[in-house]
């Protein structure tokens, strides 16, 4: 029965609950018929022809009503029609029989105007239904001294119409009462499958950009961790040579002039060892090729070994030439292989600070990127949000992908879920990166709108179709070949951005520009200011 009302008196666009709501009162309507045109049969029967046409006006009215509802589909005038109809014919059937008694209190019959409209209407129109009803019931008060009991209905009948009357009324309010207690729960337990749905996405999602940034963060951090460990094991060797030839640096008597060119020598040896040479490869090769060819005229024993430490500390043959009278015949070769059995060390030593500061550096990046044992809800800096993100991602954006920054200085803190709004950032970002396949440029910008902090992440890749973008947030959806793409990144970081930060987030593309736009609010919404740190 009720799939037939769905099929024929509800529109096909409207949502689940209305279309329940619409079968479920036109149900009631049409369940009401066969039982008023029993009660004006009773009428009819037992002599009251003129009163029998009440209930059987109802019977006719409410079909004409249905074949409207049909033929339109106007629900809304359906609803209040009935209503209109519960409300004014039981009055005019109380007042016809003569008052209270007489009827059998078949006034109850319009309390279900209110009741029905408080279940399928608004608040504020069930209170002018109910506030109608009182003021019939106060009515028929009032005209009862002047009604006079004239139906010919036997006392037995009345009182079995009043007791059908409170029945009736009384069993449709409960299960009126019923059915709004079943919706409430209907819609809890909808809510709470949503709210657990949406947790899993959020956690499965989670999980997905977990393992995306720890195969990311392993490629990162086996680089420095691997040099550094490499120049540790080429510096326990170098060392040793180094030892050996300051012992026997340590055996000559200098000058003070030879004291002070050994002391430059040893600063220069440092110096350049932490910055960068000064030389491309070609030139530094022919600098290496001139030292060894001046080493080799002069006699030096392995000039190919001390030629390249000499030539990359900044040593040319001129250098040398001016450092062979200050040091002498005898003690030049001890001191050139001092030097080049230091520089190394100094080298092998920065290789080693630049690789734990990265170290160190992705480590620090990561912990503020999680925000470990911070508050939920803070004051984030979106550009340190963004920035801690890059870091993470550095492996992920290959050596084609440029990025920029372009972050406006009036832009304040923001309350937010700073881990969240990371991954927020994460998942645009390596989206951008693997639509332009490693190669174009990613642009970041912020910039404060009004009340709104606005943060845009833009690519010059081939733009998104123009039949995926209306789905480009829903959950699942994804262009990616199976095994590739969960469908969930985008979808959460809307759901982040729209519900947990009351921010709005859009994207706009075309061939050679994608933009996504977050835009969040600077002001705490007032459920969380009080979680503001």
């Amino acid at each position: 029965m009720k799939a037939w009302i769905e099929r024929t008196f509800c529109r096909p666009g409207d949502d689940e609950e209305t279309r329940h709501r619409q079968v479920d009162f036109t149900f009631t309507s049409i369940a009401v018929i066969p039982f008023a045109f029993i009660w004006g049969a009773l009428y009819f029967a037992f002599g009251e022809r003129s009163v029998a046409a009440i209930p059987w006006a109802y019977c006719v009215l409410t079909v004409l009503n249905l074949a409207v509802l049909r033929a339109w589909r106007r629900h809304e005038f359906f609803r209040v029609t009935e209503h209109l109809m519960a409300l004014v014919l039981p009055v005019l059937l109380q007042i016809a029989l003569g008052g209270y008694y007489a009827s059998g209190g078949v006034i109850f019959w319009s309390f279900l105007a209110g009741l029905l409209c408080l279940l399928y209407g608004g608040r504020r129109e069930a209170l002018g239904w109910f506030a109608a009803w009182i003021v019939a019931v106060v009515g028929t008060a009032i005209l009862q001294p002047r009604l006079a009991v004239t139906n010919a209905l036997p006392p037995w009948l009345v009182l079995a119409f009043y007791v059908l009357n409170v029945g009736v009324v009384s069993s449709t309010a409960f299960f009126v009462l019923w059915s709004f207690v079943t919706d409430r729960r209907r819609l809890r337990d909808l809510e709470l499958a949503y709210l657990n749905q949406e947790m899993m996405l959020r956690q499965s999602e989670k999980l997905a950009t977990l393992g995306t940034l720890a195969a990311g963060i392993a490629h990162e951090l086996n680089n420095p961790a691997a040099a550094t460990r490499r120049a540790a094991d080429q510096l326990r060797e170098t060392s040793a040579r180094l030892e050996d030839a300051s012992q026997r640096l340590r055996g000559l008597t200098l000058s003070d002039d030879a004291q002070a060119a050994l002391k430059e020598m040893r600063e220069r040896a440092r110096v350049r060892a932490a910055a960068p040479g000064d030389l491309d490869a070609l030139g530094r090769a022919d600098r290496e090729t001139a030292v060894e060819d001046w080493l080799d005229a002069h006699g030096f024993p392995e000039p190919w070994r001390l030629a390249a430490p000499l030539a990359e500390q900044g040593l040319d043959p001129a250098g040398l030439s001016r450092l062979a009278p200050v040091f002498g015949p005898d003690a030049l070769p001890v001191v050139l292989d001092w030097a080049a059995s230091l520089f190394p060390v100094y080298t092998l030593l920065a290789e080693i600070g630049q690789g734990s500061a990265r170290i160190s550096e992705i480590v620090g990046a990561l912990k503020s990127y999680s925000y470990v044992g911070q508050a939920p809800v803070k004051l984030v800096d979106l550009r340190e949000g963004l920035d801690d993100t890059l870091v993470i991602l550095r492996g992920k954006l290959k050596a084609g992908v440029g990025v920029h920054r372009q972050y406006g200085a009036d832009v304040p803190r923001v309350p937010a879920h700073g881990s969240e709004l990371n991954q927020v950032w994460t998942n645009v970002i390596v989206n951008a990166a693997e639509a332009m396949d490693g190669k174009g440029a990613i642009t970041i910008r912020t910039r404060r709108e009004g009340g709104w902090a606005v943060v845009e992440i833009e690519d010059d890749g081939p733009g998104i179709p123009k039949e995926v973008a209306p789905r480009i947030f829903d959950p699942f959806f994804t262009t990616k070949p199976p095994g590739q793409g969960t469908g969930l990144g985008l979808s959460t970081s809307h759901s982040i951005v729209t519900q947990r930060h009351r921010g709005e987030m859009r994207v706009e593309s075309r061939p050679g520009l994608t933009r996504f736009t977050v835009k969040l609010p600077i002001e705490p919404p007032a459920a969380a200011a009080s979680g503001v740190r």
